[in-house]
């Protein structure tokens, strides 16, 4: 069963390691997947950079940058947690840097 996390917002010419927090959980293991979409097209290659890193029970993913101010991003994430692998959208808009807006 996947989880949508709440939509989160960056500007287009920002660099951002996002990181989960699973404050409930005992243990979080590394991802098996990251993948960034924009209009359902996978674009991993061009936003996402770095590695992903497990602290504890904080996930930092890959940082997503090179992004077109306007566009909505999806981070398709699958990762266990507590032993149990399931499936995470984060949900990123990307704000134009000339207006700060989405449009």
């Amino acid at each position: 069963m996947g989880q949508v996390l709440p939509t989160q917002y960056q500007g287009e010419n920002a660099i951002v390691p996002w990181v989960l927090s699973f404050t409930w959980a005992a243990e979080v293991s590394a991802p098996t997947s990251v993948t960034a979409y924009k209009n359902g097209t996978d674009v991993s290659s061009t936003v996402l950079s770095g590695s992903n890193s497990v602290s504890e029970t904080n996930l930092t993913l890959k940082a997503l940058g090179s992004t077109t101010g306007g566009e909505l991003y999806i981070i398709d994430i699958v990762v266990a947690v507590d032993g149990v692998t399931d499936e995470w959208w984060l949900p990123v808009q990307v704000l134009k840097e000339t207006t700060g807006k989405t449009t």
